[in-house]
């Protein structure tokens, strides 16, 4: 064998050695099995567990439960109050003269007992007046009847007592006002009287009123104050009296507006009032608000008064009491 191929062969078997350790190392680096690669003194055992994560040295916080759902509270059943029965009675009484001129409370007095009301709103009521007997009217009848009154006089005359409305009523009065009415070009200075009266527990709001006679202005102005002075009352409330016009006018108009009740719905007829011997007109009123219901309504005869009354029978649903 000749130098050049002994030499040719050498060189061919280092360089196959040079590869097969280059080939060596690669495979023990991608071994993770394979030999650690640490100095003298260093494990030689590769580890076979994954570590721990390193602790804060905090305790972990026991997760308390939640709270319970709280049960809801049931309101307490709140009781309708049972309904209740009153009678009212509308009666303007032409001072208590009778058609002869002649004071006459007594006979007043009688027909409204004879009618047995619960409420009674009067019109036409004097006090201290040497036309009508220099008496307190209201009072007087309130006596006469047995019924429990209160008295609201309008005049401005200082020369004579007042003229004005009044309220008797079976059950008890515990409270009364009179709020005068804008004349608004009437002739005379009318008012509006409050009694609050107390029917088998239940306080009631009742009103009396005598619209003027002369003047349609003097009537709208007046019924638009009762609808604001009544709008501030929130208790049931009965509104009444001589209005002196027919029940399709304005006055009447705007009081049903504000969401009152007539009682003569219930009526037969046409309802008239005036003039008491031959009624053609109907101008006296009952009006209610919506803890009343009618049951019945009629026109009774006086033989003394120049108007006939009117007479309802009432229901009440009491509000409730909680």
């Amino acid at each position: 064998m000749t130098e050049g191929s002994r030499a040719t062969r050498l060189a061919t078997v280092a360089v196959a050695l040079v590869v097969l350790v280059a080939v060596a190392v690669v495979l023990l680096l991608q071994d993770p099995s394979g030999p650690p690669t640490g100095g003298p003194g260093e494990p030689t055992t590769a580890p076979t567990t994954v570590p721990p994560p390193p602790s804060s040295g905090a305790t972990p916080t026991r997760t308390e439960p939640p709270p319970p759902t709280p049960t809801p509270t049931v309101p307490p059943t709140c009781p309708t109050p049972a309904p209740l029965q009153l009678t009212v009675l509308t009666f303007n009484i032409h001072f208590g003269t009778g058609h002869d001129g002649r004071v006459q409370l007594d006979r007043i007095a009688e027909e409204i007992t004879t009618w047995q009301p619960d409420v009674v709103l009067l019109q036409e009521v004097d006090k201290g007046r040497p036309v009508s007997g220099n008496l307190d009217q209201a009072a007087v009848l309130g006596q006469r009847t047995g019924l429990h009154h209160a008295y609201g006089g309008n005049s401005r005359n200082t020369g004579a007592g007042p003229r004005g409305n009044a309220i008797l009523s079976r059950f008890p009065i515990t409270a009364s006002g009179n709020t005068h009415l804008p004349m608004a070009g009437g002739r005379e200075l009318r008012g509006l009287l409050h009694a609050q009266v107390d029917v088998g527990g239940v306080p009631v709001s009742v009103y009396a009123t005598h619209f003027d006679h002369r003047s349609r202005r003097a009537r709208t102005v007046a019924a638009r104050t009762v609808v604001q002075l009544m709008a501030a009352d929130p208790l049931p409330k009965l509104f009444g009296g001589d209005l002196n016009t027919g029940p399709d006018a304005r006055a009447i108009t705007i009081l049903r507006r504000s969401g009152l009740g007539d009682a003569w719905a219930v009526g037969k007829g046409k309802g008239a009032t005036v003039p008491a011997d031959r009624p053609g007109s109907r101008i006296d009123f009952i009006l209610h608000d919506g803890w009343f219901t009618p049951l019945q309504a009629e026109v009774l005869f006086s033989a003394v008064s120049d108007h006939r009354p009117v007479w309802t029978r009432m229901q009440l649903q009491p509000p409730p009491a909680c």
